[in-house]
């Protein structure tokens, strides 16, 4: 029988190949700029954070994740080390495309069920070990386990199917109970929309949150209703309305069950004299006017010492338990979206005070001290402090005026592992604000799509005329072994090395967007260069 003949197609019209596999071990964090192909993230150790493009996930162990060609990936660590396996793969049409065809996307996008999580991880793992054949019969071989392996995932992941793992099923549950708990819900309603069985949901719930599933919806608004009354001037029965309370009565009586004060009186005591935990953005706190209870700390890189904040206790977010939070006593808790919270924190964090995730925009950290201003109820001091910072620049460029017209700025990150240019946390003061002239190196490392260290050959063609740098003591080698770095012959080569212009700055100071380290960078340039 002719099949073609008969209209019987027995294969699809596209399928999808894979383009490269590694096997990923990262320390702090790793960018993936607008890769052409289809992205696969599978994490097999350590925790952290995953951002594609707007959407952010807890990054652990057992996860699996697609991003679209040309999105943004960003992962960060907040354990020691990050493993994961790095796949990338595009679409091929077996014929000319129609125009639907070519625009249809891969089955299922985001973060993804991927049970049992053995399976996948066996199937990548045989992938990887023969990434290196040669051989066209061996190449086939893997590319079949590729798309056994997008088999698998699509099964479980195709819009409408049910998941069959009821623990990562009452895990997503619990993401959307908090940002829908203002909303009328019910036990019965929730584990009918996670496919579990009532029972086994609200144990499930009780084992990941330590409460009932109501407990759990109660303290959520309390706190949201905490927050309202200390940050905005709305009525007692809009807060509790916003909050999901159809009775305002009701709402009084729930919440001086809770907190022990009515809703007003808690108002009138707490407003202000509020007790905020943001850590590392303490910063901001400061340009506002309002003093952390507790400050960010870091085992190896220590605190924020160009704030101030010597008598204020320290949180280090890589040993210490969220619950040490508690002891502080917290109205609000702030989180940053993009950094290093352990898997659950929120959760941890929402038990012990109103929690909430706070936007970073990186170098545009204008925008992020005006969205804690508006959080906090205090805008007018956040534009202020912008408005300083802005004329602090002004007279910068001033003082120095033509003196270093022509002359090339680099600033590097130097450790025992490493020497990174830096770009993150120092182009938008020295090359946007103080309009300084990056040299040819800063230039062609900015326009990488990963960052990493540069090699000594590399860094030998740096002809900056100026060097800033800062010691990151985070590394593998001993106490002190990053400052050997500049003992290296080509560090010492260097033309602003041996014109004595290698600048030594604060590494806290400089590896951070706030508005006041942001004035002290200025500052520093205006010491050496002015």
């Amino acid at each position: 029988m002719n099949n073609e003949a008969s209209g019987v197609k027995l294969s699809p019209p596209s399928f999808f190949a894979m383009t490269a596999i590694q096997k990923v071990n990262v320390e702090r964090w790793q960018d993936y700029q607008e890769p052409e192909d289809y992205t696969m993230i599978v994490a097999t150790d350590g925790e952290g954070l995953i951002e594609i493009e707007s959407s952010t996930y807890r990054f652990s162990r057992e996860r699996c994740w697609i991003a679209a060609p040309r999105q943004n990936v960003r992962i960060s660590c907040t354990s020691h080390v990050l493993d994961y396996y790095y796949l990338t793969f595009r679409v091929v049409h077996t014929g000319a495309p129609t125009k639907e065809q070519a625009s249809e996307a891969f089955f299922c996008m985001g973060e993804l069920i991927c049970t049992p999580f053995s399976r996948v991880v066996e199937s990548i793992a045989e992938i990887y070990k023969h990434r290196d054949a040669t051989e066209a019969l061996q190449l086939f071989f893997n590319h079949v386990r590729f798309e056994e392996l997008l088999c698998v995932l699509a099964q479980q992941n195709v819009p409408g199917k049910t998941s069959l793992d009821p623990r990562r099923a009452v895990e997503r549950s619990i993401a959307y109970v908090e940002e829908h708990y203002q909303e009328p819900l019910t036990v019965e309603q929730l584990a009918e929309e996670a496919h579990v069985a009532r029972w086994r949901y609200t144990q499930l719930f009780k084992e990941m949150t330590g409460q009932l599933p109501l407990d759990y919806i109660h303290q959520l608004r309390m706190n949201q209703a905490k927050q309202l009354l200390l940050m905005t001037g709305d009525r007692i029965n809009e807060i509790a309305q916003n909050v999901g309370f159809n009775s305002e009565y009701y709402f009084n009586r729930r919440f001086k069950q809770s907190v022990g004060l009515a809703p007003g009186k808690y108002r009138n005591i707490h407003r202000d004299d509020l007790r905020v935990v943001s850590l590392y953005m303490e910063d901001y706190l400061l340009a506002l006017g309002i003093r952390p209870v507790v400050q960010w700390a870091h085992t190896y890189w220590g605190q924020q010492d160009y704030l101030g904040l010597h008598d204020v206790p320290t949180y280090d977010v890589l040993t210490d338990d969220v619950q040490l939070l508690s002891s502080r006593a917290p109205d609000v808790i702030m989180l940053r979206e993009c950094t290093g919270w352990k898997e659950n924190a929120y959760a941890k964090c929402a038990r012990i005070a109103f929690t909430c995730v706070i936007r970073q925009f990186g170098p545009e950290w204008r925008k992020t001290l005006l969205t804690l201003g508006d959080r906090l109820g205090r805008s007018e001091l956040a534009e202020r402090s912008i408005e300083q910072y802005e004329q602090k620049v002004r007279a910068a460029k001033n003082v120095m005026g033509c003196s270093l017209k022509g002359q090339k700025v680099a600033f590097l990150r130097i450790s025992a592992d490493q020497i990174l240019v830096e770009k993150n946390y120092t182009s938008q003061v020295l090359f946007q604000d103080l309009e300084m002239e990056p040299s040819p190196l800063v230039k062609k490392q900015f326009t990488k799509q990963v960052r990493e260290g540069v090699s000594w050959e590399e860094l030998s063609t740096l002809d900056a005329d100026h060097i800033f740098f800062a010691f990151d003591k985070w590394h593998q080698g001993k106490p002190g072994a990053e400052q050997l770095q500049l003992n290296h012959p080509v560090w010492q080569a260097l033309p602003a090395v041996q014109s004595k212009r290698a600048y030594q700055v604060d590494f806290m100071t400089w590896m951070n967007h706030g508005v006041i380290a942001n004035g002290k960078k200025v500052d520093d340039v205006l010491r050496v260069l002015a």
